[in-house]
């Protein structure tokens, strides 16, 4: 299985979070659902012509730990698949991270990062080979009908194996402190077993043409953006499907990789959206 690649349709939970406290929102709890955040970075995003501009960009995404609330957002025709609120993500380093969620996907940094979710469940997320396509996403009930939005398209690169236990040192050299404080604590302390980290291509290092990459737009007053509804061929897709993953069982060429990914840029920037391929790491801050 691992050496043939993938192109696998990652459906997440796909609420947005809310405020829970003044001014922000703590650390979310295995209490309360995995949900995705509308927030703001600094970043890059990657134009049509192939150059590559950086500035204040706003997206979906994950990040479970703390986050500052920027501004409440508007919701033209009060249509619910806009965000409600803007966050600036940060995180602050715990002594115990028991009982807290992780952060997966991880856009941050310089390299998209996918490491651990529904892993020990699904044994085929552990053995996807470099060039495989990972679009994550969730279901949304739109217009009477089930659809699938997409948040994050991690193309691999390079992956490891590493012993949940000992994520601190394996991974050191592999993921900034970020990512393991906010993800890899919580795995330390909660999970038990064999991961696989997947490291993301980049635009300057791209596999076969393709890189990883969020829908994004420019940072500016009220606004934000409904993630981008999805179509793709129903072999390897299903809009249906708000759950389960699909594709780990079918092997995907080369050219229907590239297809599909493609496809994907194309109803991004049909949404009117920006290709976002880099945002800059949270702030970590004292207790």
């Amino acid at each position: 299985m691992g050496d043939v690649r993938r192109f696998v349709q990652f459906s997440h939970p796909g609420g947005e979070h809310e405020p829970d406290r003044r001014g922000g929102k703590g650390w979310n709890t295995h209490g309360s659902p995995h949900a995705r955040k509308f927030m703001e970075f600094g970043g890059e995003w990657f134009e049509e012509n192939g150059a590559v501009r950086t500035g204040c960009l706003r997206a979906w995404g994950e990040w479970e730990a703390e986050s500052d609330l920027a501004r409440g957002l508007d919701q033209p025709g009060r249509n619910a698949l806009y965000p409600r609120y803007l966050w600036r993500p940060f995180y602050v380093p715990r002594d115990d991270y028991r009982g807290l969620h992780n952060t997966d996907p991880f856009i941050f940094g310089e390299r998209f990062l996918y490491s651990n979710c529904k892993q020990r469940q699904i044994r085929g997320l552990s053995h996807l080979s470099r060039g495989s396509v990972v679009a994550f996403g969730s279901g949304r009930k739109i217009g009477g009908e089930r659809r699938w939005v997409l948040d994050t398209v991690l193309v691999v690169a390079e992956s490891m194996v590493y012993a949940s236990g000992e994520v601190s040192r394996a991974l050191a050299d592999a993921a900034p402190e970020a990512f393991l404080t906010v993800t890899g604590g919580p795995i330390m302390a909660g999970e038990d077993g064999l991961f696989t980290l997947y490291a993301g291509a980049t635009p300057d290092q791209p596999v076969d043409g393709m890189f990883s990459f969020f829908p994004a737009m420019l940072s500016r007053g009220p606004a934000g953006f409904p993630r981008p509804v999805i179509d793709l061929p129903g072999e390897y897709f299903n809009p249906r499907s708000w759950q389960a993953q699909k594709g780990l069982r079918r092997e995907c060429k080369g050219e229907e990789l590239g297809s599909l990914w493609r496809s994907l840029v194309a109803q991004v920037r049909g949404a009117g959206l920006l290709l976002g391929t880099r945002a800059a790491l949270p702030g970590r801050r004292g207790v």
